[in-house]
């Protein structure tokens, strides 16, 4: 199995929670790490982890989850179970080292990782406390509902000024969660591109913050 590594931020010797965050296609843990910095500051008893995505990208310096390649369907559906394989062996072994269970976990993404998060969270035989997706979508909703194991809260924002990933992918991915049975807030950022802004953050720390029972 394929080995994550990336920074960390653990400011607490009592670390009560762990948030695995995943970085978009093309950058790196090391670029998405400034992230975790500022939602630590609001959940200082969590500790972040930040991994490089395990294959270099197609282009300059980042890495990523999955191949953009062949964009379709099935070729990135495919990818994306392979991600989740590699994530969820990384994720258990960080619970396994921190001595926490899946409550304890929370999952933030970005684009690719937000996709990743998504289907990841939903597959795992255990629910972790919520997923935070940023600028992603739920890809192949019709494909995962069957491979459904666990229903965290998770909170989709997107915004309306993206022109990387549809700002469409909001709605689709709300609606199709909701229909999986899945407790979802989706929040639209006016006159926000692909990025993720202080706003976002906001809603992101304070989702996190209210799905986590200690």
């Amino acid at each position: 199995m394929i080995e994550l590594k990336g920074p960390e931020i653990c400011a607490s010797k009592d670390k009560k929670n762990l948030i695995v965050c995943l970085h978009g296609w093309g950058s790196s843990g090391d670029n998405f790490v400034h992230l975790a910095k500022i939602m630590s500051k609001s959940l200082p008893d969590s500790c972040f982890v930040v991994p490089n995505a395990p294959f270099e990208g197609e282009v300059g310096d980042g890495y990523q989850w999955f191949s953009l390649e062949d964009r379709s369907e099935e070729a990135l559906y495919n990818g994306l179970k392979n991600a989740t394989s590699i994530v969820n062996h990384f994720i258990d072994a960080q619970l396994k080292e921190l001595n926490l269970k899946d409550a304890q976990l929370s999952l933030v993404g970005f684009s690719q990782g937000a996709m990743l998060a998504i289907h990841t969270a939903l597959t795992r035989s255990q629910s972790c406390a919520s997923v935070v997706a940023y600028s992603g979508r739920f890809l192949s909703p019709s494909k995962v509902a069957p491979k459904i194991k666990s229903k965290p809260n998770m909170c989709v924002i997107h915004g309306d000024a993206d022109d990387v990933v549809p700002f469409s992918s909001l709605d689709l991915a709300v609606k199709a969660l909701k229909e999986n049975g899945v407790n979802v807030e989706g929040h639209p950022i006016h006159a926000l591109g692909h990025i993720i802004n202080e706003e976002g953050i906001k809603l992101g720390v304070e989702f996190i913050k209210k799905n986590f029972k200690n």
